[in-house]
């Protein structure tokens, strides 16, 4: 972990348990190699069946804190039907429980309008440069 930076991994995990979405954000001065990227993914993916117990626990549809793997924090979101589930892991120690929802709230929005397009193929991987841009702009506004 970096002193002066943090690193945020996000994903979209549909109902088969495969990524349809990966956005990677690093604060100025964090850490960035491929280490990292395969880490953040086993942890996400290890992670899933402590999410799908949280979700069977509380009609909430954030489900905070579900996970911690070294400095690793793992924050789990499930949609209203809990097959798509949105996960963030971040090495931030403390990070206002707000920011983390809102940015929740708005991806949940983005992903749900974008899913609505009669194009879009429901739970294949979401390749759609300006969806990766509002992601990022959504990271920017709420990820310290």
């Amino acid at each position: 972990m970096s002193i002066t930076g943090f690193s945020y991994y996000f994903v979209i995990v549909g109902r088969s348990d495969n990524p349809l979405f990966e956005l990677e954000y690093s604060t100025k001065g964090a850490d960035r190699n491929l280490d990292h990227r395969y880490l953040t993914q086993f942890v996400a993916h290890a992670a899933l069946d402590l999410v799908e117990e949280h979700s069977w626990t509380t009609p909430n549809m954030y489900l905070k804190c579900v996970d911690k793997f070294n400095e690793w924090f793992v924050t789990a979101f499930v949609g209203g039907n809990s097959r798509i589930k949105f996960l963030l892991l971040h090495n931030a120690p403390r990070i206002d429980e707000n920011n983390i929802k809102n940015f929740f709230l708005e991806i949940y929005e983005l992903y749900t309008k974008f899913s609505l397009n009669p194009l879009y193929v429901h739970h294949t991987p979401i390749q759609s440069k300006s969806f990766e841009k509002k992601s990022n702009n959504i990271a920017k506004k709420y990820l310290p």
